[in-house]
């Protein structure tokens, strides 16, 4: 089901549509399923971000100025993980289409790899509390909702949702 319209009524509508679009926000970002051959997914436990801490998340996060989903992917990866993810191995498992609490659009595009060079480790320990490996049908109580959401979808083939 597509969230409903906004009508003139709501208290956003001035923001949302009489505000130029390049001065409305927006957030886009990519999130990476890293599958190892036991077909476990790496995780990070959010720490000290301000959203979601202590909860299990992807590795990923917002597209830069100028990057490309894919650039951002890679990037990330190297940055967070410590991993090398040649593009040309990432493969979209999920795209999602969200509207925040404050009413601002996002976007996630969610790659999967099964191929990677390196050793995983918390590159980001100021942000991230520990790395873990879990089941797809098993995932921790605590992984974030959003990303709970798109392990989920990939593993039915779902490759787009909205909420």
């Amino acid at each position: 089901m597509l969230p409903p319209r906004y009508s003139l009524s709501d208290t956003n509508f001035h923001r949302r549509v009489c505000v130029p679009a390049s001065q409305r926000p927006s957030v886009v970002f990519a999130g990476l399923l890293i599958e190892n051959r036991e077909g476990l997914i790496l995780f990070m436990r959010r720490a000290n971000t301000g959203f979601a801490d202590g909860m299990w998340s992807l590795p990923g996060g917002r597209v830069e100025h100028g990057e490309l989903l894919v650039q951002a992917a890679v990037r990330e990866a190297e940055e967070e993980v410590g991993l090398h993810v040649p593009a040309e191995a990432l493969r979209t498992a999920h795209v999602l289409n969200k509207i925040s609490d404050d009413g601002t659009p996002v976007v996630g595009w969610y790659f999967h790899t099964a191929r990677w060079d390196g050793v995983p480790a918390n590159r980001e320990p100021d942000r991230c509390s520990e790395l873990a490996w879990f089941s797809p049908d098993a995932m921790d109580p605590c992984t974030e909702t959003t990303d709970r959401h798109a392990v989920r979808a990939w593993q039915l083939g779902r490759a787009t949702s909205w909420f």
